[in-house]
């Protein structure tokens, strides 16, 4: 097959402009579809907690888009587990590459491509992060010549294109995350996959990051705490809000308080809040399940009102208040019960009820949560 040396250039431009825009990305894929003259093409990202628009296949029946979701996106297939042995930029024909037999012997190909007119591909290994892979993959049908060598040579000279641009793509809509109607506030914004790997974060947050004594901190490349137990506490609520099943919304996160071991004065805690990272529209380049880490430094000294102000948000009686204040105050509970004057016994029963209240189950909850709302409250 002779290509245009133009159609090419337009293919390539198409892919760029998808890289800034994602919604053009199925325009971008649908020019890579004719310019192989192929019967279908997509782009996919494979890995953990798949969404629809992790599948971009513009010619595709949205019929077979949602069986792939429903029946094959949960399982490994032949295509994914030739993909994952594969180096980042390897291009190949799944017929050599994985084997005629073997490929035409597998359910997803007599299931899900053959019904397709998917007879014959070339793949290429686009990008790799964590669990997550993203491939390119243009089929030709029943009635079509075979792809050849030459059609794998047009494919390796597209690739580094097709892999760059995706990457801004992603980078694009990771950056996203942070720039919202909240990048203006004096809050630390960082956007993390499920293994805490850091995805991009703001000018705040390059502050905490680099001080050594927020409790925060970067190693390699992954969020870290100021102490394993809080870090542990941090990747459950991070895997809290990056999970999600088919059909559901993701998990809400949670809150975290982390108090510096600092020798004297009154260091400053860090309030942390975790919660999951919405889509930005569809179809896009998908990224991997990630959540936003927000942070902000507040003082450990508990402000004038504070009783108060909790005892209005959580509908607190005075003496529920007392004792909360108390405990967000870094007070054992029997010191607590000693502070107020009341038995350890009454002050346990008033902490059942503050539990109940707050919805909170453990008092390091607690008193994270209670904690979030002094970051609200003025100091004199």
């Amino acid at each position: 097959m002779h290509v245009p040396e133009s159609s090419v250039i337009a293919s390539i431009g198409n892919i760029y402009q998808a890289a800034h825009d994602p919604k053009l990305w199925p325009q971008a894929v649908e020019s890579l579809r004719t310019l192989f003259d192929g019967s279908k093409a997509c782009l996919v990202r494979i890995g953990p907690e798949r969404r629809p628009d992790d599948l971009i296949a513009p010619s595709n029946d949205p019929a077979f888009q949602d069986r792939y979701l429903v029946e094959f996106a949960d399982e490994p297939n032949i295509i994914e587990h030739a993909v994952a042995k594969a180096e980042v930029g390897a291009t190949y024909s799944d017929l050599s590459f994985i084997g005629r037999e073997t490929l035409r012997a597998s359910r997803l190909w007599n299931e899900w491509m053959a019904p397709q007119d998917r007879y014959g591909g070339l793949t290429c290994k686009l990008a790799s992060s964590g669990p997550s892979t993203w491939f390119f993959d243009v089929q030709r049908g029943r009635n079509q010549a075979p792809f050849d060598a030459a059609d794998l040579a047009l494919l390796r000279t597209i690739v580094p294109h097709l892999t760059r641009a995706v990457e801004i793509s992603r980078q694009t809509r990771i950056e996203q995350l942070v720039s919202t109607s909240l990048s203006h506030l004096p809050f630390a914004l960082i956007a993390v996959d499920a293994g805490l790997r850091i995805l991009a974060r703001n000018e705040a947050a390059e502050q905490i990051l680099s001080d050594r004594d927020s409790g925060l901190s970067q190693r390699r490349g992954v969020l870290l705490t100021s102490d394993i137990q809080s870090t542990t506490r941090l990747q459950r609520l991070v895997a809290d809000a990056c999970s999600a099943g088919r059909g559901s919304l993701p998990g809400v996160g949670g809150d975290l308080l982390i108090v510096p071991a600092l020798p004297a004065g009154d260091p400053a805690a860090l309030a942390i809040s975790v919660g999951p990272s919405m889509g930005v529209g569809t179809p896009t380049i998908a990224l991997e399940p990630c959540a936003v880490v927000i942070a902000r430094r507040f003082s450990q000294e508990l402000p004038a009102g504070f009783a108060e102000a909790i005892a209005q948000f959580f509908e607190l009686t005075p003496q529920e208040a007392r004792v909360a204040a108390a405990i967000a105050a870094g007070q054992s509970l029997k010191q607590a019960a000693g502070l107020i004057g009341i038995r350890v016994s009454t002050a346990r029963t008033h902490l059942g009820r503050i539990f109940g209240k707050t919805g909170t189950s453990q008092q390091s909850q607690l008193v994270a949560l209670l904690r979030s709302v002094q970051v609200t409250l003025p100091r004199n």
